[in-house]
């Protein structure tokens, strides 16, 4: 059977999800990362998940090394193109299951919920993976939704009308499972693509428990990219931890 995530990160989540993310938000959210994660310049950091290499760019232009990781090529295509001629920082087309690094990064990043879209051995083993990649004391930030938010603001449907192109959405949060799926519509020029998305979200006590049996030692977590405290309203969840 193959991956949701082959079919759901397309042409459209490329036009609609990537591209309109604003250069103020990528560095307020880079900001962020290099304070809480203490980075400095020549440290290396791994992007989990990398998308276009937003955030890894950002990264290069502060002296800071590293690599982005994602499975979709064409995506990686576009950030090796945004990196320019940057040779401090790589981006890899490969599957974050299959990733092998031993001691070569200071920090890694997965961000915007690209943690959970495996089955919870899959994510249990990426993050023993993950470990491996890091040099000693080395941090992890990981950043996914407040499963406490989604349960009372997860809308059940939502319509969307951008310009011509039609956007339907039906969310379910299943409790039993601790997973998320949404099916989506979307028409365009009059031709409908249909997705479906079906990713693992984790409480603070149990994405806490994944860590420290992977190797990790949680730090400190917030709410958002403001260092807000995590409450039941926070949209966000940002795990700080670090290599045992």
């Amino acid at each position: 059977m193959e991956d949701w995530f082959s079919n759901w990160f397309d042409e459209n989540y490329l036009k609609y999800n990537l591209i309109t993310q604003s250069e103020v938000l990528t560095k307020k959210q880079v900001d962020f990362i290099i304070d809480v994660l203490s980075l400095k310049e020549n440290h290396r950091i791994l992007d989990l998940g990398c998308g276009i290499g937003r955030h890894l760019v950002e990264f290069g232009k502060r002296g800071i090394k590293g690599v982005g990781i994602d499975f979709n090529k064409q995506f990686i295509n576009i950030a090796k193109k945004n990196k320019q001629k940057n040779k401090d920082i790589k981006f890899i087309n490969i599957d974050l299951r299959k990733i092998n690094f031993i001691d070569e990064f200071d920090a890694a990043i997965s961000i915007w919920t690209s943690f959970g879209y495996f089955k919870d051995e899959e994510n249990i083993d990426l993050l023993k993976k993950v470990n491996r990649s890091l040099k000693e004391g080395g941090k992890l930030l990981i950043d996914i939704e407040n499963i406490n938010y989604l349960i009372n603001n997860l809308p059940k449907e939502r319509w969307e009308n951008n310009m011509g192109v039609y956007i339907l959405e039906r969310n379910e949060l299943n409790l039993k499972s601790s997973r998320v799926k949404t099916i989506k519509i979307l028409i365009k020029n009059n031709k409908k693509y249909e997705y479906i998305r079906d990713y693992r979200i984790y409480t603070l006590v149990e994405i806490k428990n994944y860590l420290e049996n992977s190797g990790f030692k949680v730090i400190t977590f917030y709410g958002g990219y403001e260092k807000e405290e995590l409450n039941l309203f926070s949209k966000r969840l940002i795990i700080i931890s670090e290599k045992l």
